[in-house]
């Protein structure tokens, strides 16, 4: 994880529960998600990733103010990550979900 002159330390994530999930309400176009009442803007991020001997791959990332936007087949792929090995039953596969993680708080000091 880290270390100084005199010391190294490290870390052991413990299956915690510490993340949610929100299915989300998109427009048409998925650049605004319906909350409380109200459409919101999604922050969207476009990212370029360079792949050597092939074409590049456009990546883009939404989020909302809980967090990055997924769908169900990569909340599956990631399950062991995400969600210590279960995967949530989610409603509607064909659902976008957002997924807040308790390490992206500014207010958390779990760390």
């Amino acid at each position: 994880m880290g270390r100084s002159r005199n010391m190294t330390w490290g870390l052991t994530a413990a299956i915690v529960d510490n993340s949610d999930l929100w299915e989300e309400q998109l427009n048409e176009d998925e650049t605004q998600y319906f909350v409380d009442g109200k459409w919101r803007d999604l922050k969207i991020i476009e990212e370029v990733i360079k792949v050597k001997g092939e074409d590049d791959y456009q990546l883009r990332i939404m989020q909302t103010h809980r967090g990055s936007v997924m769908e169900a087949p990569e909340l599956r792929f990631n399950a062991a990550l995400l969600f210590g090995g279960t995967v949530p039953e989610l409603q509607h596969s064909e659902a976008k979900y957002s997924f807040g993680w308790g390490g992206t708080l500014s207010e958390d000091h779990s760390l």
